[in-house]
């Protein structure tokens, strides 16, 4: 029995997870930790939310709120939809919980004790307007290696190189706008330059089951040599840095993050009463840690992460591989929370099977290459793969043997050629999908599950039990019987890849007991005659092309709020800088109505706010969102919400769904309609959706003809 550590990465707290996420980090962790479950060996999976990162400053200071109330209503949203995929975490976990920093705290002193860290003098952007230190993901600029022009201070997104903020074409602050300019900071230092040698001789020494990109990423960054790295930021949100004079410092994100592995594992154990039994995952040297990452975050596995272990005590284990996947990009561009760019999992779960999505995810899966997400592409591998071979050959089996031997499985009379060959080609794809499994080969072993489905459709034409039953019924119940095997063997074999229908399909076999309880050799047993059968409905649906539009009103998040205070804006004759009460936050936003509206009429007014409208500057002032209000040649009518309506309530859309591009939102249409109610029509009369609030339609509180544009 190995011990068997699953590392899974941790995304930001700073907003839904997207397909993207689930592809390369938590499906495949969740698969590979299933298996070897039901190989017997001793599995901790453990993960969860990232919640220092400084996307999540960004969000907070979007919409005006702090990084903690951002990083706990993502951390809530996303620990539930990781749930509702059927991801199975021992301990799914986040780095703002006081033990994660008590621990990361000690890890730090104690390689500074050791020399490992040390302090020094370093040129950071500081921005003017602002008049403070900027994160690295506060300045963005053209990456100056492949030209991207939305990279990052810290790494650009699409050639995955790190950057110096400074080494950006043209850099600005990402809340200001402004050229961030030079100036001098201390800081702490990780001493990486230290560990050149002893990371050089473990990366050249068995690796041959790493990923190919995987290890050329990491061997080509120390053929160049490494450097020492920067540990903390002049920051205010984060784990603070233990020593004295640095209490307006942070430890930086990117070294902290990835002692959660660590940290989590000796959570689990606390919390088991048995604080010290973490020590049998990290001082085994036959205990084998995989990590589950995208191809952003190579470096900090391969390389920085061993050197902290290294450097914190060199009996540790280091990692056994790390399956990076390239990037699952949509529209031809990375997924990203932060960009609002991607295929978001609350929305795919509301609408589809969980076990549909994992499919999808593993079958296209970008183990060595980018793949690209796409509609049509998700309804034909479901409905031709998962529903045609599949769902259509267990319930083949499943339905002929209920409605034809009296709901139960018949027995197995004499076997055949056909009927040996199909039996041992259950054993055949078994080992295909064990071994495939044990190499993080998802894509091919899902695959050659699959296969056996198909050799089972192939075995049942071959058959044809309709047509045989009519001659030989014996015969034809040792065939039914055969394919049930098979259904059987598959119902075990799919459960790592595809939970809750392997559960529905054991049930629908006739078992009580749960199918994740079992031996992974348990698939090769035969099903036992006249077990009775609980027959129902298809494992799966089809997926028509035409359900597949996105929802448009699924970008919004259309809200009730209250205006707490109004001044005129000091640069621009028409323009309000507003604040709004949303209930659980306030923001400021700058409306265009100070020719329609005297200040006392809007000052404790309710409206309608559409607030994940992508921040934007409005005449050198921040507006966190929009009002909606109708306009006609003469006339502006704010959009108002009946008068018991509760701030904070939802009016359309999703709460906090991703930012939405201003001129994204241009492709909308709404308009008044009768009565001075207020439409929302998506693009080109896709829907028609009456804005309500408690089932009370907003209204354009001016008498504008139906037909007006709203805004």
């Amino acid at each position: 029995m190995a011990k068997i550590l699953v590392c899974v990465a941790w995304p930001y707290a700073s907003g839904p997870r997207h397909l993207g996420h689930a592809v390369s980090t938590f499906i495949p962790a969740d698969v590979v930790a299933r298996f070897h479950r039901m190989k017997g060996d001793e599995v901790l999976m453990v993960g969860g939310t990232d919640m220092h990162g400084t996307p999540t400053m960004v969000r907070a200071d979007q919409e005006g709120v702090s990084p903690a109330l951002i990083a706990e209503r993502y951390h809530a949203l996303d620990a539930k939809n990781t749930e509702e995929l059927g991801v199975r975490y021992d301990l799914y976990w986040n780095t703002a919980d006081a033990n994660h920093k008590k621990w990361v705290q000690e890890i730090f002193l104690r390689l500074r004790d050791r020399g490992h860290v040390y302090e020094a003098m370093m040129t950071s952007p500081f921005c003017p307007t602002g008049n403070h230190f900027l994160p690295d993901r506060y300045v963005e600029g053209t990456c100056p290696i492949c030209g991207f022009p939305k990279a990052r201070g810290d790494q650009c997104d699409n050639c995955t190189n790190l950057m110096d903020p400074f080494q950006l074409i043209d850099p600005k602050c990402k809340i200001h706008g402004t050229t961030p300019v030079p100036r001098e900071t201390k800081h702490f230092f990780f001493r990486l330059t230290a560990f050149q040698e002893r990371l050089a001789k473990w990366a050249s020494e068995d690796k041959e089951h790493w990923r190919h990109h995987v290890l050329t990423f990491t061997r080509s960054w120390l053929q160049e040599g490494l450097k020492d790295r920067p540990i903390t930021r002049d920051l205010d949100w984060g784990i603070e840095v233990p020593v004295p004079g640095y209490e307006t410092k942070r430890i930086y994100v990117w070294f902290e993050a990835v002692m959660g592995y660590l940290t989590a594992t000796r959570e689990w154990y606390r919390r088991r009463g048995a604080p010290d039994g973490w020590k049998d995952f990290w001082y085994d040297p036959e205990a084998r840690h995989y990590y589950f990452i995208g191809k952003d975050n190579i470096v900090f596995h391969t390389i920085f992460w061993p050197a902290i272990l290294l450097g914190y005590d060199e009996r540790l284990v280091l990692p056994y591989d790390v399956p990076a996947t390239q990037y699952l990009n949509f529209s031809g561009e990375k997924m990203s929370a932060g960009r609002g760019k991607g295929v978001w999992l609350p929305d795919l779960l509301e609408r589809f099977d969980p076990d549909q999505l994992r499919y999808y995810g593993i079958a296209t899966m970008p183990e060595t290459k980018d793949t690209d997400f796409e509609w049509a592409d998700f309804a034909q591998r479901n409905n031709s793969e998962l529903l045609a071979v599949y769902g259509n050959f267990v319930h083949r089996a499943l339905t002929f043997a209920d409605k034809n031997f009296n709901h139960e499985v018949p027995p197995a009379g004499f076997l055949d050629a056909v009927d040996k060959a199909m039996v041992r080609a259950i054993e055949q794809q078994w080992k295909h999908v064990g071994q495939n499994l044990e190499y993080v080969h998802l894509k091919d072993a899902m695959r050659d599950a699959i296969q056996l489905a198909r050799l089972g459709n192939q075995y049942i034409d071959q058959k044809a039990p309709w047509d045989l039953i009519k001659k030989d019924r014996a015969a034809c119940g040792t065939a039914i019987h055969v394919a049930l095997r098979v259904t059987r063997s598959l119902a075990i074999v799919m459960a790592p890849f595809l939970p809750f229908s392997s559960s529905r399909l054991w049930h629908a076999v006739g078992y009580d007991s749960d199918v994740h309880a079992l031996r992974w050799e348990d698939a090769l047993e035969d099903v036992p005659s006249g077990q009775k059968l609980r027959v129902g409905r298809p494992l799966f649906a089809k997926i028509e092309i035409g359900d597949l539009k996105e929802d448009p009103e699924n970008r919004l998040d259309i809200r009730v709020a209250e205006i707490v205070d109004v001044k005129a804006h000091p640069n621009a004759d028409n323009l309000y800088v507003m604040q709004v009460d949303l209930g659980d936050e306030r923001r400021q936003i700058v409306a265009g109505i100070r020719k329609d509206y005297a200040i006392d009429e809007l000052r404790g007014r309710k409206i309608a706010i559409l607030a994940n409208l992508e921040s934007a500057k409005l005449r050198g002032v921040e507006s966190q969102g929009m009002l909606l209000a109708g306009e006609d040649d003469t006339h502006v009518g704010i959009v108002v919400p009946p008068a018991d309506a509760v701030v904070g309530t939802q009016v359309l859309g999703v709460k906090a769904s991703p930012p939405l591009p201003f001129s994204v939102f241009q492709t909308y249409r709404f308009q008044v309609g009768e009565d001075g109610s207020v439409l929302f029509l998506g693009r080109e009369g896709e829907v028609r959706i009456l804005l309500k609030a408690n089932d009370v339609p907003l209204k354009v509180d001016k008498g504008l003809k139906e037909g007006t544009p709203v805004h």
